[in-house]
């Protein structure tokens, strides 16, 4: 019995020694020309646990290590797959790791390397229930680069719990209403603003959130009118007018955030993304 726990180092050594030939034999081939050195090359995970002594947090800090001092100036779209992957190691090793998802954010979506992004920041947001960040950068990418407001603002609600700061939480709640503008049918979004409301504290930020859903409904009016118009008339709305010309409406409501409402280029009433140019005088 003791032989062999004697014999257990010389083991170690020996499955170290071929992982470095190995590893050194992988370098040797690759081009050295516009590759950062520290980033030639991820081992898989067992080996990297392996040479950390089998502690994985320590395994997870070496693999964060490149990443930190790799100058990404020059790197190539290669050099951010290696990257990447490490970067998806370190989430696996050590979720809670955070440089690796803040370094995950701002470069690895932008460097073609959104998978690895979202496991980073979805391991992230899991292991980390005290930090509301990894589910703000989660959902931004779903509203950036997937074109889904919806899903965005899905994690940016899920992440106001987690924030301490009151200010902070009307700003993540004021975004994700934004974003339900422009994910959900118009009603589907005015009833999620309008329960936004009535689960904040009595004050300013509720009355303001009504005022979303206000206008909201108002749009959902807007809309319904012009669906009418066009069964009616068998044509688009050209102008908003027309809707109270033909006696759809009384009038066009006031939007109360001073954006105003307008068409799009199929004859829908949508909210103004810009303010109503002044007159000129």
């Amino acid at each position: 019995m003791r032989r062999s726990l004697q014999s257990l180092p010389v083991a170690a050594l020996l499955v170290s020694a071929l992982l470095f030939g190995w590893s050194q034999q992988k370098l040797s081939t690759l081009r050295h020309e516009s590759a950062d050195p520290e980033l030639l090359i991820a081992l898989p995970r067992f080996a990297q646990v392996l040479l950390a002594g089998g502690d994985r947090y320590l395994a997870a800090n070496l693999a964060g290590f490149r990443v930190l001092v790799a100058e990404t100036h020059h790197m190539t779209a290669s050099d951010y797959a290696v990257q990447a992957k490490l970067q998806r190691d370190i989430a696996w090793f050590n979720p809670l790791h955070e440089d690796n998802y803040y370094i995950a954010t701002a470069l690895l979506p932008w460097n073609g390397e959104l998978d690895a992004a979202q496991y980073v920041l979805r391991r992230a947001s899991a292991a980390r229930s005290f930090d509301w960040y990894p589910l703000f950068h989660y959902g931004l990418l779903f509203y950036h680069f997937h074109r889904d407001p919806a899903t965005g603002a899905k994690h940016l609600l899920e992440a106001v719990p987690r924030v301490n700061n009151v200010q902070d939480q009307w700003a993540l709640q004021n975004v994700a209403a934004m974003w339900i503008e422009k994910g959900y049918q118009t009603g589907n979004a005015a009833a999620m603003v309008e329960a936004m409301a009535e689960d904040s504290p009595a004050g300013n930020f509720r009355n303001y959130l009504r005022v979303r859903a206000l206008r909201l409904r108002d749009l959902e009016r807007l809309q319904n009118a012009a669906k009418d118009y066009r069964e009616r008339f068998g044509r688009d709305v050209e102008r908003l007018d027309d809707l109270v010309s033909a006696g759809l409406l009384p009038a066009i409501p006031r939007d109360p955030l001073g954006m105003g409402f307008g068409l799009d280029a199929s004859g829908t009433p949508v909210l103004n993304a810009n303010p109503p140019a002044e007159p000129v005088r």
